[in-house]
């Protein structure tokens, strides 16, 4: 049976601005660990290719089903293009987590990896206990992200049909894909804890509510460093190893009481 271990929430961590500094230094954890590169690259690699040929793809259905016809008003022709422009923001946010998704889905070890890497260094004692545990199986693990996967395509198409609305849809529509793609995204890299601790789907979306703040804060940096064309989705692997961070400082901190 899969190790259950519930989680001490920090009294501190749900906030956004705890969570910007975790993932800040974070980054810095993983630019500078030689553990961390060498099982970087193929992470990286991997997303680099899967979320280019997202962001095209959703950037030319964007662009495909938002036509601007010549005959319009000069201020409808503004508007058509104020959506046209918020909706490929939107699906630029979007495809690099669903790159993530899917190579969490079809290649789950390479985010262990460099997570478990980052974690070596902040915190050596807890990645033996991780390494050593059962966690929830590869088959458990993996319908969580599909989940996780379909949940995040409902509410992005949900977010990409509120840009549709006339005037505040076009700032609106970005701005709650930002809150959300921010969270999902600590979500998601923190998929190999949540493994390795034997947490249940239900369990992970609670501890995801409780800690929505910290979630968001730490997720918002990576977001929009993804977003970049070609040269964001690099900052995955650093990314995933930074959750280690999130996990020693925010989620389970040394002091807090874990069972065996």
């Amino acid at each position: 049976m899969a190790q259950r271990v519930p989680v001490q929430l920090s009294p501190a961590a749900p906030s956004i601005v705890s969570g910007v500094g975790l993932a800040l230094r974070g980054l810095k954890v993983a630019l500078v660990s030689p553990e961390v590169r060498r099982v970087y690259l193929q992470l990286a690699l991997t997303l680099v290719l899967v979320s280019l040929s997202l962001a095209g793809a959703l950037g030319w259905l964007v662009w495909r089903f938002l036509p601007v016809p010549e005959d319009m008003s000069m201020l409808r022709e503004a508007l058509m293009w104020g959506l046209r422009l918020a909706g490929v923001f939107v699906a630029m946010l979007a495809a690099p987590l669903l790159a993530l998704f899917v190579v969490n889905i079809v290649f789950p070890f390479l985010g262990e990896r460099v997570f478990m890497a980052g974690l070596r260094v902040v915190d050596p004692a807890r990645a033996d206990e991780l390494a050593a545990a059962e966690g929830l199986g590869l088959s458990t693990s993996v319908l969580g992200s599909v989940r996780r996967l379909l949940y995040f395509v409902g509410v992005t198409i949900a977010t990409f049909a509120l840009t549709l609305v006339p005037l505040l849809g076009a700032l609106l529509g970005p701005i709650a894909q930002l809150w959300f793609t921010a969270r999902t995204l600590s979500w998601e890299l923190l998929d190999p804890y949540f493994e390795r601790r034997g947490l249940a789907y239900a369990d992970q979306r609670a501890l995801l509510k409780a800690q929505r703040g910290t979630m968001f804060g730490f997720g918002a940096p990576y977001t929009l460093l993804l977003a970049l064309p070609i040269v964001g989705p690099l900052g995955f692997g650093l990314a995933q190893a930074a959750a280690a961070l999130l996990v020693s400082e925010a989620l389970e901190p040394r002091g807090g009481a874990r069972e065996g």
